[in-house]
Parts: C-alpha cells; structure tokens; sequence
C-alpha cells in the first residue's frame, strides 16, 4: 500500500492542478471544453478509487452510494421513457457520477489519513492568493488576452474573471475563497502555522472575492464576516430579554427598511423593475413566454401554471448540450434543470442527494449543518453544481471526515 499511498498523493497533486491552477488555460488557450474535461478528472478519480477498491478487497455502500445509483437509474429510466438522445444521456450522467467519485476519493483519505488536512488547505490557500493578481490582469487587459481565445465560447468581460479556474467560473471561485476564509475563520487553530497574519489574509481574500461576478458568493460572505461578531453576541446574551426585544426590533426595523426602500430608483434599477412588477405571476408569464424569465419568474410559472411534472422531458431537456441551446431563459441551475429533465421524482432525489453528501462532511450537527445545506440548495439554485468539480472538489477536500477523524495536525 506505500506505492499506492504515492499514486493517490500525486493523484491529489494532478486534480488540483488542473481543476484550479492550469484548467481554464487549457480550455483558453487550445479549446478544451469543460464537459471533456470534466470527465477526464471524473473518470481518473474512479480509477483511483477502483485500484484501492482491489488492494483492500472490499467496497464502499453507504446513503450516498445508495442516492447516487438511485439518481443514475432515474436518468437512465427517464430518457428511455422520453427516448432521449443517448449522447446527452451518458453526458447528463455526470450529475451523479462527479460528486460520487469525489466523494469515494475523499473516503480513501478518510480510511487513510494519506493527506493531512493542512497540507491540503495549505495548497488551496495558496492557489486562492494568486488569484487576485490574475483577476487584475484579466480585467485590464480583457481587450487584448480575449484575442488569444480558442475556447469556442463567447467570453464578455465579466466571464473573463475566471482566475485560474475553468472558463465562467465565477460562482466555483466565489465558493472557493468563501470555504477558504470560513476555515481561517473558525479553524484558527489547526491553520494558525499556515496562515501568519489571520485578518490580512481575510481582507485580502475578501478584496479577491469582491473582484469576481459571483454576487450570491459576496452575500454569503457578508453573512459569514457577521457572524464573527453575532455568534459571541448569542452567546452571552441570547437568554436575556433585552436580547430579545433588541432582536425583534432589529427585524422589524430591517422589514420596514425594505418596505421603505422597495420603490427607490436604485431598487428599481437593480430589479429591473418595480417590486410589484418583479413578483407579478402576469409579468412572471410574460417573462416566461419571452425567454427573459429570472429563476424565480420559472419556479412561479411552473408552481402555477405548468402543468405537474411527475417524470421530466428528459436529460437536457431544458439546455440542450449538443447545440448550447436552452428552452427557456439562459440559466444555469442545478433545481431548474432537475425539475424540468427529471420531473419532481428527479428533485426529491437530488435533495435526498444533498443531504447524504453534507452528512458525510465533517460539519457540526444543527446550526452548523442547516447553514450548510442552506448553501448547497442556494448554489444548487444558482448553477449546476454537481457538475462543478472545483465546487465539489475543494468541498469533500477541505470538509472530509479524515481531516478530524484519522490525522492528526
């Protein structure tokens, strides 16, 4: 087991060099697609796991195997029902297959202990530092590096913030620095040799996250930074009545707020529109029928007036992979997908997914655990997350169990 002990670290060295450091140079630069390689990692990552498989003698069967096949077979059940192409099929696949082999390649390292949980945060602190002078170069000079593109995707400035990631990965990247900055946060103990100067470091990798295009990932940050000072608060004084009272003050105050401000120039102008207009099921409709519908425009016409989808239209129904077409507005997300190409049965699935993934991390129960599967179902809302390996990736890494079970700092 010492030679595979090698494998599996310089496999560990491979996937993040490619996923995070050179990836989105590659598909620039010599037009990879994602989707290939995607796979590519996806398929040397269930090598990996095939080889420990064989050297011990037995394989993994837990909640997350369990969902994971149960997602697969309803794919494979829908798109023979819709007789859906077999490319798109096997494409679509990846959904399931990408966080399941994560998933086994992180429980190796927790039955392990191969990798020790800082030398992994440290290679991702590192690689979430040069990100920062990348996102500058890349929006100064977008006019002349954009003439060296032969990705085959049109790339506006705002899809150059890449970094160093994959092309259009504003949200994997807005993730990444988010998990980086939790853990320098809460973890302070077991980074605190790797990260010398703590509140630097938040700052800088804030300034780097405020760079990117990810606008969900800079207000799950603004949560995270306030809860330094709300937490300890809650602590001390959750109990008390003038707790109370101030925390009910401060809600109605926050509601009025909004209530006050719902019809300002600068709402308005971000909505696009006024609020009545903008949560209107008529406006919603006509959004619909014009294919400029916002995801909760699709959730509101669909919960009203489409009829129920018990089974889907099938694999990419609603984007069509083979053309880069969607039948809708052009959203890329995880539930909206899901709904529309594998019906209610597929998004009972994916959920049930979901919590068996956030089970396995090391993630404390309650709080903790609620704020976490929170995030997953936002970001699921807000692109395609199963098939993000830099999400998933730095996730199962950096949460493993093996990081509090097996090794020890």
């Amino acid at each position: 087991m010492k030679s595979f002990n090698t494998i599996y670290q310089l496999s560990f060295y491979l996937v993040t060099l490619i996923t995070f450091v050179f990836g989105g140079a590659v598909q620039f630069l010599f037009g990879v697609s994602n989707t290939v390689l995607t796979f590519l990692i996806t398929a040397y990552v269930f090598l990996i796991y095939l080889i420990y498989a064989l050297l011990k003698h037995r394989v993994v069967f837990n909640w997350v195997i369990f969902f994971s096949m149960a997602y697969v077979s309803l794919i494979l059940l829908t798109a023979v029902i819709r007789q859906s192409d077999f490319i798109a099929t096997i494409t679509y696949l990846i959904f399931p297959l990408l966080p399941l082999a994560v998933y086994l390649f992180g429980f190796i390292n927790y039955k392990e202990g191969y990798i020790s949980f800082q030398n992994i945060f440290k290679v991702f602190y590192y690689i979430a530092l040069i990100q920062l002078p990348v996102l500058l170069i890349q929006k100064r000079f977008y006019d002349v590096l954009i003439g060296f593109n032969n990705s085959n995707q049109k790339i506006e400035w705002f899809d150059f913030m890449f970094g160093t990631f994959f092309i259009k990965s504003d949200h994997s990247l807005g993730v990444f620095i988010l998990i980086i900055i939790a853990i320098i946060l809460f973890r302070k103990e077991k980074v605190k040799n790797i990260v010398k100067w703590r509140s630097v470091s938040v700052l800088y990798l804030a300034i780097t996250l405020f760079m990117t295009e990810s606008n969900i990932s800079k207000l799950f940050l603004v949560v995270l930074l306030s809860t330094i000072i709300i937490i300890p608060f809650y602590k001390k004084y959750a109990r008390t009545l003038r707790f109370k009272i101030g925390v009910g003050v401060l809600a109605l105050a926050i509601l009025s707020a909004g209530y006050t401000l719902r019809d300002k120039d600068f709402i308005i102008k971000r909505l696009g529109g006024t609020w009545e207009q903008q949560f209107s099921l008529k406006n919603a409709e006509r959004f619909y029928e014009l294919r400029t519908a916002k995801r909760f425009h699709i959730v509101m016409v669909a919960y009203s007036k489409i009829k129920t989808k018990w089974i889907g239209d099938g694999p990419y129904s609603y984007f069509d992979i083979r053309t880069g077409k969607f039948k809708q507005t052009r959203h890329f997300t995880q539930l909206i997908w899901t709904y529309y190409d594998l019906g209610l049965f597929g998004l009972f699935i994916v959920f049930a997914f979901i919590l068996s993934l956030i089970g396995y991390l090391d993630v404390d129960k309650g709080l903790p655990f609620l704020f976490f599967l929170g995030i997953f179902i936002v970001y699921s809302f807000y692109t395609t997350m199963f098939s993000d390996i830099a999400i998933i990736f730095s996730v199962f890494l950096l949460f493993n169990k093996s990081s509090q079970d097996k090794i020890n700092p």
